[in-house]
């Protein structure tokens, strides 16, 4: 069941933010107003980043729940009271790493949405990341969440986030489609939850190596690799549920077809599940035999899982069940999706590297859309611009600056007759 994290940050956070502005002479309403998008602008932040990587991922969790955020805990409770001094310093330096350089732009946004001044609308975002942050820690801490059910419970939040935020305010932010950027969110978490599923089962199983005696350390050995291979095989797959060190899941988001004519509804559908698994160990002494069998364990399914990775990352397009793909062929890359969708097809950043690598170097990366031949017209062109937007979001979660990005129409915006596949696409290419 989804949890109305928006409810909670609102409710704590919202309030804090208001009564700060307010302080600092903005109308009351304004403020109310202000605090009000700020919030959820600062959550899709916040999905934006874990979506472009496993490292991002990694660093938030520890901010919310590790050593990393500690100087975060109870700032509620100061900023409450007019301690902000601090807080605001903290913001202005955390705000460049969640936000990147979309910072100006969405306090711009938060301005004219609601009457505050520009000044006022940076400082709300100074002081609202560190106060957000500090809320989903007092949430991680109270609820004894794992890594995963962190990233599980930002999963959840699409719903929230699409009555939040206007299109103008997901423009600042960057985002081009919702739908894309929870996909992608839904991708990482997985692929958390199945590392550390991995890490966890060869742990266990080198324990129960060490008590055991001949043909118990080869049985231990397969019980091993066959958790390595499942775990990256689950990890590449990004369908389904990963295991998880707890029983929390990503969410995915998922698009919807109306009528005839290739044209997307956005909808969030949060997904929940997991399961654990525990390997019998033993207490007693080990000897320097069973410590060998137990490092060659440990060190075959590291293997086997690079191999699997290895295999994946090898793929010549990477692709979804629903027929989304991507192929990079003469310089050009082709993002081709599902009908009525604009879902980009898992494993994507693998195959474009080097469309990334050159948009990070400040080579322009130029963006078309195309149509399909059949349905309404005007249907799809309005989905052909979702899906060059999705692109574009899927490029600046990868490091791309959005001043590196172009959106521009092609002389021939339908795809070819009788090959509807082609009117599903987008287009990527170089120039400079």
């Amino acid at each position: 069941m989804s949890f109305d994290l928006g409810n909670l940050l609102q409710n704590q956070v919202g309030g804090v933010l208001s009564q700060f502005l307010t302080a600092n002479g903005e109308n009351a309403e304004n403020s109310s107003k202000a605090a009000g998008l700020a919030v959820p602008a600062l959550v899709a932040g916040l999905v934006k980043h874990v979506s472009g990587g496993a490292g991002n991922a990694s660093s938030l969790v520890d901010l919310i729940s590790g050593a990393g955020g500690q100087n975060l805990s109870d700032t509620v409770a100061q900023a409450a009271n007019g301690n902000v001094g601090g807080l605001t310093e903290l913001g202005n330096k955390l705000l460049p790493q969640f936000l990147g350089g979309n910072a100006a732009s969405v306090s711009d946004q938060i301005a004219q949405e609601s009457g505050v001044s520009k000044a006022a609308a940076g400082s709300t975002l100074s002081l609202g990341l560190p106060l957000v942050l500090s809320a989903l820690r007092g949430k991680a801490q109270s609820d004894n969440l794992g890594g995963s059910q962190i990233l599980g419970l930002l999963g959840q939040q699409q719903g929230w986030l699409s009555s939040a935020l206007s299109s103008n305010m997901l423009s600042a932010l960057g985002i081009g489609s919702l739908g894309g950027l929870f996909g992608g969110l839904g991708n990482i978490v997985s692929g958390f939850g199945a590392a550390g599923a991995t890490t966890a089962a060869v742990g266990g199983t080198a324990v129960a190596a060490k008590s055991g005696g001949g043909t118990g350390k080869w049985i231990v050995l397969g019980i091993a690799l066959f958790a390595a291979l499942f775990a990256f095989k689950s990890c590449s797959d990004k369908k389904g549920t990963a295991p998880s060190e707890s029983a929390a899941s990503a969410a995915s988001a998922a698009s919807g077809a109306s009528g005839t004519s290739d044209n997307a509804m956005l909808t969030d559908i949060p997904a929940s599940g997991a399961f654990a698994a525990a390997l019998p160990s033993s207490a007693s002494s080990a000897s320097s035999a069973s410590s060998a069998s137990s490092a060659s364990a440990a060190s075959a399914a590291s293997q086997a899982a690079a191999a699997s990775a290895s295999a994946d990352a090898s793929a010549p397009a990477a692709q979804n069940s629903a027929n989304a793909r991507v192929v990079y062929e003469n310089g050009v890359a082709k993002f081709y999706f599902a009908t009525g969708k604009n879902d980009i097809a898992d494993g994507a950043e693998s195959i474009v590297a080097d469309v990334i690598t050159a948009g990070k170097e400040g080579k322009k990366l130029v963006i078309s859309g195309f149509t399909d031949s059949t349905g309404n017209a005007k249907s799809n062109e309005a989905l052909s611009k979702k899906r060059a937007q999705a692109v574009k979001a899927f490029f600046e979660a990868q490091g791309v600056k959005a001043e590196s990005i172009e959106l521009r129409k092609p002389e021939t915006s339908v795809g070819a007759q009788g090959n509807d596949a082609e009117g599903r696409r987008v287009e990527v290419k170089v120039e400079g």
